[in-house]
């Protein structure tokens, strides 16, 4: 998902406060976002990387929900060839 989004602290922030997220899914969208992997998330965590993949899956589901509502949210590129051009 950090590739299919440009996070930006304005889009990152929007997203939060417009998807209502739960602690654990703000915490994994703002690392994320910072760029760590899914392996360090989930030892701090204490989740398997299973898990995390899980909350993940979940926020891509939450993201595409709430990006229909938002004025500020960007479409999120859901196909490898988009990500070239």
């Amino acid at each position: 998902m950090t590739k299919q989004v440009i996070w930006t602290k304005h889009v990152l922030e929007a997203f939060i406060k417009e998807a209502n997220l739960n602690p654990r899914q703000e915490y994994i969208i703002r690392t994320r976002a910072q760029g760590y992997r899914i392996a360090k998330q989930a030892a701090e965590l204490h989740l398997s990387i299973d898990q995390v993949n899980k909350e993940i899956a979940l926020l891509k589901k939450i993201y595409d929900a709430t990006q229909e509502h938002s004025k500020i949210l960007p479409k999120r590129v859901k196909k490898k060839s988009d990500l070239k051009k």
